[in-house]
């Protein structure tokens, strides 16, 4: 008897999106061992639907085929269960995937094959959901201008990145960590779960997806030099060596937003909140991973 597989679907993607009759076939190629339930969201109601279709079909699998936001979606649409989930990166950036180690469709198709379940943790902040990373500053003030722009990847980072850099005052935080206040100027705080953005851009790291603890980053180059070694940082990996950056890795902690930046959440806008509370959910979720993943994340098991 064939397994059964939920695939949840968003038709409006990004770039890499995928027209339903394609799917179709990709389908049937790729998923022939799968009874195979195919869920398009509409943007309305489509947790309620992802809920219904799962009840009723009670698969050993859930595809997610979309960006970011959907994974989210069916993430918080199913949480509390075990079933392992698999993204099918279809968005515009896919960051998320990339921190899984599934940079392409075919990815995830050897994902599925070799079937390596890895137990993921999240964020809680404030009750809100965070798979992914959030933050405090310029990226939130870049996420807009970079989706409306065709410049993707690291060309796109640094177009748009060089203006925020330059353009945006230092602005101040408090960091509390276990009773312990930190008073921090910085462009940008990150709260990382993943080690990346969809740009490529590696930003914590030290990340490890299910390691029990999450990272907090402040960046606050203040020069050119700084500006460019930074750049480099986020292509090489080793950003939290260079001057200007600091990491603190927790299980939990609070940001006390003093001058009203603005915050975002796996791509989400959330205003300018006074303060966030953020505390580690220790393997929330189920996830099935690239051969990436496997070979950085060793530790973490």
């Amino acid at each position: 008897m064939r397994k059964s597989c939920l695939f949840v679907f968003n038709p409006a993607s990004g770039k890499n999106g995928l027209s339903r009759e394609e799917l179709d076939e990709v389908v049937e190629e790729k998923l022939s061992d799968y009874q195979v339930k195919i869920v398009e969201t509409t943007g309305e109601d489509d947790s309620e639907l992802i809920k219904l279709q799962f009840e009723n079909l009670k698969p050993d699998l859930v595809i997610v085929g979309g960006g970011d936001g959907t994974v989210k979606l069916v993430a918080k649409s199913l949480r509390g269960l075990t079933v392992p989930l698999v993204i099918a990166p279809l968005g515009s950036a896919n960051g998320l995937a990339k921190c899984m180690g599934i940079d392409t469709l075919e990815e995830a198709w050897e994902a599925i094959k070799i079937f390596d379940v890895h137990n993921i943790d999240a964020i809680d902040i404030d009750g809100e959901l965070c798979l992914h990373l959030a933050d405090f500053g310029i990226n939130a003030n870049l996420i807009q201008k970079f989706e409306k722009d065709d410049s993707r990847g690291m060309l796109g980072y640094v177009k748009h990145s060089l203006g925020e850099i330059f353009g945006t005052e230092s602005m101040n935080f408090q960091l509390k960590i276990d009773g312990e206040t930190i008073d921090l100027s910085a462009k940008m705080i990150v709260i990382a779960n993943g080690d990346r953005y969809g740009t490529g851009a590696i930003v914590n790291c030290n990340g490890i997806m299910d390691d029990g603890k999450f990272e907090v980053i402040s960046i606050n180059p203040e020069t050119v030099e700084h500006y460019l070694k930074m750049t480099i940082g986020f292509v090489k990996g080793d950003l939290h060596e260079l001057e200007g950056i600091n990491s603190w890795s927790v299980t939990s902690c609070e940001i006390i937003n003093l001058e009203g930046a603005e915050f975002q959440i796996d791509g989400e806008m959330m205003k300018s909140p006074e303060k966030v509370s953020a505390k580690i959910d220790k393997h929330a979720f189920k996830f099935l991973t690239g051969k990436s993943f496997a070979q950085c994340h060793a530790s973490g098991e």
